[in-house]
């Protein structure tokens, strides 16, 4: 550490060592007491370098694991259902997963204060799915076998930001490597003269040029500091993993729920384009290393992410974890708001987007839907839609298919048919397919990503929605096949757009019938399957699973359209959130975008709100600052 910090602590605080751990200061201390009480000594240091001060306990104080354990599980009550204890000594904590953490924190924190108190060790608690996730095990076990790798990174990390926050001088400039006139590929360069920062690293699956432009002069892998993810859709992370492959070994910060939805997507691409084209960009290797490097962060929570920029992440009302990007450059140089993809308005999952900053002197918005005549569809008869569809087709002894994105929009309609089961309106089995049994376990993992109101029927267990008997599970074949010969149901399966997995297969098998249905809840683009049969094609190529040939498959089942689930915002609310900020912003960047709708938008503020607008081309580069 370059400043010797624990010459300002009290005597008798026994200090064994100090360190920097990403943006905050670890001391690890021999004395007991200070480890239990020492919060208040290093108040002062806190407030005048403005991080996060941990004391832990040093080894020599520490209960060994297996006493510690034991003695752990005697002082937590059962209710609170511990599923696993690990210990990660590199750091002095102790994990504790659990089905209720709550009852393991205790009331105002006694019980969790009480194992501090007992074992010497830092613990703490991680909310176990509410159904089992492969997925989410692996994540948690590749974190826990790399805690040396963590320990040393961590340390490496808080080494090269240390404490100086640069001056007011200097200069501020932003790349667009991608999302600019273009829905997909964000990818934006922040440079400053000390630092380089990406914000977010996505690919374009629509497009002939899929990734981000890292050609650019500018970009340069060897001098990038850190990346910042706004939110786990592939159009936004689904490049990162090449950059760990070719050379990148510094941090990502990003939300928890976005860190485990990222590694659920990108493996399932990998696993996509190895069937469709033989490769992928990257590995699984990519993805772990990817892993390795992640530095979560809470809404909320203030980071040092480099010597000049302060990162802090917000609620953006998009998906689980989604996440405003609030950049603090210098002491007071410039702010940055890059609102990745977000949501002003309220729905079953998520509270409206965030609009709590102090100071943004230029707003990067996305523009997905910023046309004079985009509307959001009326969410109520997009719920009407559904509930009259599914009665109709129950009542003629069919079956529904509901294509869904594997994040947001299935857990949104779960939500809803969970309530519509619990009010008697409907009585229908529903089976869930493909990746959205492991993204709803993501969900039940960590509740407090979700809407205040969500929030309350998780934690007082009353009427969760996720575990609602009406849904069942699509384990494999075997079941799929089922449940296509089986009983009038709901199916609500991946992919979203028809562009691949299992909702191929029940198309196969159950779209020339006409007792049965499709029904679309979610925007269809340009060139997939999903398009063509909402334009009407009655017939559409599928390939055979005995076979692998191509063959034409009639479409006679019902189509209808149920579109107010979106979780991007219109024209209007984009308009709302602007004038819902505390400052108004000096510039506002559109991006994320269609070409005219963002030249037109861009124009329409800037008579509006009279302040500077952008609507830049991929490859721009603009200057924030005056130099």
């Amino acid at each position: 550490m370059a400043l010797d910090l624990k010459s300002k602590l009290p005597p008798g605080s026994m200090i064994t060592g100090e360190f920097f751990e990403g943006s905050d200061i670890i001391f690890y201390t021999k004395s007991k007491s200070f480890f239990i009480n020492g919060a208040d000594a290093v108040k002062p240091l806190v407030k005048e370098y403005k991080k996060r001060i941990e004391i832990r306990p040093d080894k020599q104080i520490r209960l060994d694991e297996e006493s510690a354990k034991k003695l752990i599980l005697e002082i937590i009550p059962k209710e609170a259902g511990v599923e696993d204890i690990r210990f990660e000594p590199e750091f002095s904590k102790v994990i504790i997963y659990a089905k209720k953490p709550g009852l393991v924190i205790g009331k105002y924190g006694v019980t969790l204060n009480k194992i501090k108190e007992d074992v010497c060790w830092v613990p703490e608690t991680k909310r176990v799915p509410m159904f089992e996730s492969k997925l989410v095990d692996k994540i948690r076990d590749i974190i826990h076998s790399e805690t040396k790798y963590r320990h040393n990174f961590l340390n490496r990390i808080g080494e090269q930001i240390q404490l100086n926050k640069g001056s007011k001088d200097g200069w501020v400039r932003m790349s667009f490597l991608g999302s600019a006139r273009e829905v997909g590929r964000s990818a934006l360069l922040l440079q400053t003269k000390k630092t380089r920062v990406l914000l977010d690293c996505g690919i374009n699956p629509s497009s002939s040029q899929k990734n981000a432009y890292l050609e650019a002069p500018e970009f340069n892998i060897e001098d990038l500091d850190a990346i910042v993810i706004s939110h786990a859709h592939m159009d936004h992370m689904g490049f990162l993993p090449y950059l760990y492959e070719y050379g990148y070994e510094g941090p990502i910060y990003l939300t928890p729920p976005t860190r485990d939805i990222m590694v659920l997507q990108q493996l399932e691409y990998i696993k996509l384009m190895q069937n469709e084209t033989g490769g992928a960009p990257y590995t699984s290797r990519g993805v772990k290393s990817a892993i390795k490097h992640t530095i979560t962060l809470n809404y909320g929570s203030v980071c040092d992410i480099t010597p000049d920029m302060r990162l802090t992440l917000q609620n953006a009302g998009h998906i689980l974890g989604s996440s405003l990007v609030h950049l603090h450059v210098g002491e007071g140089l410039h702010n940055i708001l890059y609102t990745g993809d977000f949501k002003y308005g309220k729905s079953r999952l998520f509270d409206v987007a965030s609009t709590n900053f102090q100071r943004v002197e230029t707003l990067v918005m996305e523009s997905t839907y910023c046309g004079s005549k985009d509307m959001t569809p009326n969410k109520f008869d997009a719920e009407k839609v559904l509930i009259n569809t599914i009665t109709k087709v129950m009542k003629r002894r069919g079956k529904v298919i509901i294509p869904s994105f594997a994040v947001g929009r299935a857990q949104e309609l779960m939500v809803f048919f969970a309530e519509k089961a619990r009010s008697g309106e409907l009585n229908v089995p529903i089976y869930l397919d493909g990746m959205i049994w492991d993204a709803t376990a993501i969900h039940t993992t960590y509740p407090e990503f979700l809407s205040e109101s969500l929030q309350k029927q998780i934690f007082h267990h009353m009427n969760n929605p996720f575990v609602s008997e009406i849904f069942k599970r699509i384990g494999g074949a075997q079941e799929r096949k089922n449940v296509i010969d089986g009983e009038p149901c709901v199916i609500l399966t991946t992919s979203g757009m028809l562009n691949g997995g299992p909702v191929i297969e029940y198309l196969r098998h159950l779209a020339a019938d006409p007792l049965n249905a499709l029904i679309f809840v979610g925007y269809q683009a340009e060139g997939t399957l999903g398009r063509h049969i909402q334009m009407g094609w009655k017939e559409i190529p599928l390939s055979s699973t005995q076979d692998d040939k191509r063959v034409n498959t009639h479409i006679n089942l019902e189509i209808a359209n149920a579109l107010g689930f979106g979780a991007h915002s219109d024209r209007s609310q984009l308009m709302s959130y602007i004038n819902h900020l505390k400052t108004r912003p000096e510039r506002i960047i559109l991006n994320h975008g269609e070409a005219k709708k963002i030249v037109d938008f861009t124009r329409y503020l800037h008579k509006t709100l009279k302040c500077e607008t952008i609507a830049p081309h991929n490859l721009d580069a603009i200057s924030l600052t005056k130099t």
